[in-house]
């Protein structure tokens, strides 16, 4: 996931549930319309949220904002890592809070007690997702999602203008609208230069406003979209790897190697024999 994300929900919830039983490298950063709610079961991460980073391991919580960009790094590795997501739409939150779009939740409540309720519920809706497959499960998960829900209105909304200034908002949109361009176009030789100067901007002005969001380098986050397309593409055809490195906007196959080799461990071709293994 790296661009803006589309949330489709699930059978009666108005809301999509996601599990993760395993541990992946990273989640590029991205970002949708939808309250996001992370919930970690086992196992711990680093998620970034506009710039801001928290760590997160076993019982603990994240809450991410409509629009903002977010992504978790530093996964701890293995395949027990087990974890919740809760996409909550716009529509689904304009039904609840008409003026929602005013409002803002904070991530943690300064009582324990508080946070303590959210994690319940949340623990809540994993444990009969997982555990029940049918339609009661998913009544019993409404009822959940709704104590979940009233207690976030109650003690964890604030008036958007406490905790956000006009120029952080202006900064947080311009960013969306930069990796949304990237996702647009990563199959083009972009430069900084390019990008720059597409949005009226300086290049050091570019990359420090996106290296202060986004917590990583324009360039190196264009090269990571262009990555999770090869990925796609080395897992799920035969195509020959310079081909993909073609495909994909990367300069030369040795740059797709090079790359694939420092996010995943393992270089394109020791990949796809392991998949073949398996």
């Amino acid at each position: 996931m790296f661009r803006h994300e589309i949330v489709i929900t699930q059978g009666i919830l108005p809301f999509k549930i996601i599990i993760h039983n395993k541990s992946v490298i990273q989640i590029t950063k991205h970002w949708h319309q939808s309250l996001e709610i992370d919930y970690t079961v086992h196992g711990d991460g680093d998620y970034f949220v506009s710039g801001h980073k928290t760590h997160l391991k076993d019982g603990d919580f994240i809450i991410i904002n409509s629009g903002e960009v977010h992504g978790v790094e530093n996964i701890a590795p293995g395949d027990k890592r087990r974890s919740l997501t809760l996409l909550i739409p716009a529509k689904t939150m304009k039904k609840m809070v008409p003026n929602i779009a005013n409002y803002y939740f904070v991530s943690q409540h300064t009582d324990p007690k508080k946070n303590k309720i959210i994690k319940k519920e949340l623990a809540a809706i994993y444990y009969l997702w997982t555990k029940k497959d049918n339609h009661y499960a998913q009544i019993e998960i409404l009822g959940h999602f709704y104590l979940l829900f009233s207690h976030l209105l109650q003690d964890f909304l604030v008036q958007k203008n406490e905790v956000l200034t006009f120029n952080e908002v202006k900064k947080q949109d311009k960013v969306k609208e930069i990796i949304a361009y990237l996702s647009q176009n990563f199959t083009e030789n972009l430069t900084l230069s390019d990008i720059a100067k597409h949005f009226n901007f300086s290049k050091n002005y570019l990359d420090r406003l996106f290296e202060k969001e986004v917590h990583t380098s324009l360039m190196h986050y264009l090269q990571l979209i262009r990555l999770q397309y090869a990925y796609q593409e080395i897992a799920n055809t035969n195509l020959p790897i310079n081909i993909i490195a073609d495909h994909c906007g990367f300069a030369n196959v040795k740059s797709l190697q090079k790359l694939f080799k420092k996010i995943y461990q393992v270089s394109p071709k020791q990949y796809r024999e392991q998949l073949k293994s398996q």
